[in-house]
């Protein structure tokens, strides 16, 4: 492919910043047009000389941003995409550290364990129905994280909504891209598979309403989480060790 030229070998400090930086500059300058296939993870590691750790961290960054798709046995595709969803996506995903993810995380799990009560009292069958329906997308989309982000998201946004708080429901919208950023940074695919599994207990228990294991299962998802962050980050941490 002509675009190998373009990226370039790196052997300075912070690998994972110029990686993603070199692969974000492919698609802006044109180089990677929407809907063409991109060069696999094998490849990319060949010619960048880092570790394979550092170039599917940079993939994962650009498919939170909503700028590539990943489809299991096919490969890596750009995205098509406009002007204002790019900077819509742009913006929170370069603002959001590996520390940032944690506060966002935090609030989430505050918000999520003090709502249970409030939205428990208002449960209505059509709210099961639309939590449903996300739910069974995020099993249709497990191996297509850029979708399955979308209604993994909106299952809990659904939960907000169940609140009937106006005040929840601002705050939501006005952060919803920061909330989508985060997700995108923390998720894999193993953790879509193990998301799947606690989506669907926390469904379980609504309906059968359930308050005091939905709270037990909603603060083990979050521990979860967090868990799987920390083990990203050491990933990450050796491979940038072996890369110095």
């Amino acid at each position: 492919m002509e675009n190998k030229a373009v990226l370039k070998n790196l052997y300075k400090k912070k690998i994972r910043d110029q990686v993603f930086e070199q692969l974000l500059n492919q698609i802006t300058s044109g180089v990677w047009k929407p809907g063409e296939k991109i060069l696999s993870e094998n490849e990319l590691t060949a010619i960048m000389g880092v570790s394979r750790i550092s170039i599917r961290e940079a993939l994962q960054k650009l498919a939170a941003m909503d700028l590539v798709e990943t489809y299991r046995g096919k490969g890596t595709f750009v995205k098509e995409f406009t002007t204002n969803n790019y900077l819509k996506s742009l913006t929170p995903m370069l603002l959001l550290s590996k520390q940032d993810v944690r506060y966002v995380l935090q609030y989430r799990r505050i918000l999520e364990l003090g709502i249970i009560d409030l939205y428990m009292s208002n449960l209505k069958k059509r709210d099961i129905n639309r939590l449903q329906k996300d739910l069974d997308k995020m099993i249709l989309y497990k191996d297509d994280l850029s979708k399955y982000r979308i209604y993994d998201l909106d299952f809990h946004v659904v939960l907000y909504e169940m609140t009937g708080n106006p005040v929840i429901l601002k705050i939501t919208n006005m952060i919803r891209d920061i909330l989508n950023s985060a997700l995108g940074v923390a998720l894999t695919e193993e953790g879509a598979e193990e998301g799947i599994e606690f989506h669907s207990k926390i469904l379980k228990l609504i309906k059968e309403r359930d308050t005091d294991n939905l709270k037990l299962v909603v603060s083990e998802l979050f521990d979860k989480i967090e868990e799987d962050l920390d083990k990203e980050e050491a990933k990450a941490a050796k491979a940038a060790e072996k890369e110095q």
